[in-house]
């Protein structure tokens, strides 16, 4: 009986992955976020199908591909929460060397003949330390950003779904230490089933619930932005309390300080922002006024002897490096190189 129930929920998990996986896919060409939730919800069909093996298939060669996509999905998780809750992510080469870290020293554990058994040797350690670590950074990922998040179905999604989504892989990873070798226990495989199918469920039901095209992706530069009939006031408001207040300058303003300045809730504004100026994150449309300021100021012929650090400061960023990193995304270059242009 156990085992029957340990397929029936193996089963619904993987449909729901599935489901899971097309649904991702349908946004394949709008951006790297839609193109790792289809890794990671391919990863977890892997790890779903490898815990459910029987005794007899640990040699079998077929096994091998799904227990490799298995070993990256903590690698997988972090990449799509840094993709999905940062605008300005972008994959680099290091982090497809962080997967190859986690696929190999999985795969070490395991199949080095001179190993002593996971999860008992320096591999496995390995596997399983880095392993929280990236999931512990996807969970910071969805956090660090929530007040400064402007799409207000994403913002919802960073405690509900990341949330579920580490917590699960935490206890997976966990538990697994406890175990005494392969194939694990049949009353520990129907929890580990049951565990994942729940979790699959909330975040199907999540994501098919909220079709937002804004959800996972900026819509298309071409596209105009809607404003609400009733914001349109509001953002003139707003317009005028920036210029007027030159709030941009403060580094520590905060979405709440400027719906207080305004007199609305934070919602509002935040949806007057995000849906009237096509803005996704607060952080980010400040900047927007900083590097107006910085440009104009690098442009001026009589601040050309005014060092750049005060430019920077005078606009609002805390230091030299932010401010660096910010301008090249938007202009290309440096602040010197803009500045000799002119």
């Amino acid at each position: 009986m156990m085992l029957y129930w340990d397929g029936a929920l193996r089963g619904a998990a993987v449909a729901l992955l599935v489901l899971l996986a097309w649904h991702f896919a349908r946004d394949w060409g709008r951006g790297t976020t839609a193109r790792l939730g289809v890794a990671l919800a391919l990863g977890g069909v892997c790890y779903v199908v490898l815990i459910g093996l029987p005794g007899e298939a640990m040699d079998a060669w077929w096994r091998v591909p799904f227990h490799l996509g298995s070993l990256v999905t903590p690698g997988l998780f972090w990449l799509f929460a840094q993709s999905w809750f940062d605008d300005d992510f972008r994959l680099r080469p290091w982090h497809g060397a962080v997967l190859a870290l986690l696929m190999v020293g999985g795969a070490s554990a395991n199949y080095c003949p001179w190993m002593p058994p996971a999860p008992f040797n320096v591999f496995s350690v390995l596997w399983h330390g880095l392993g929280m670590l990236l999931v512990a950074l996807g969970l910071w990922a969805a956090l660090r950003g929530r007040d400064a998040d402007l799409v207000e179905g994403r913002r919802r999604m960073r405690l509900l779904l990341v949330s579920a989504i580490g917590v699960v892989i935490l206890w997976v990873v966990l538990s697994e230490l406890s175990l005494d070798g392969w194939p694990a226990p049949v009353a520990w495989r129907v929890m580990n089933a049951a565990s994942l199918l729940l979790l699959v469920a909330v975040l199907s039901a999540a994501m098919l619930a909220w079709r937002d095209p804004a959800l996972l992706a900026a819509p298309p530069p071409a596209a105009e932005p809607a404003v609400v009939a009733d914001d349109s006031a509001l953002l003139a408001r707003l317009d005028a309390l920036m210029r007027r207040e030159l709030l941009w300058r403060n580094e520590g303003v905060t979405m709440a300080s400027v719906a207080a300045a305004l007199g609305v809730p934070e919602y509002r504004l935040r949806r007057a922002i995000n849906q009237g100026l096509g803005a996704r994150n607060f952080n980010a449309w400040l900047n927007g006024y900083r590097l107006a300021e910085a440009r104009a100021a690098l442009s001026d012929p009589s601040q050309r002897e005014v060092p750049i650090l005060t430019i920077a400061m005078d606009a609002g960023f805390g230091s030299l490096a932010p401010f660096n990193r910010a301008f090249r995304e938007a202009e290309g270059c440096t602040p010197s190189e803009f500045r000799a242009r002119g």
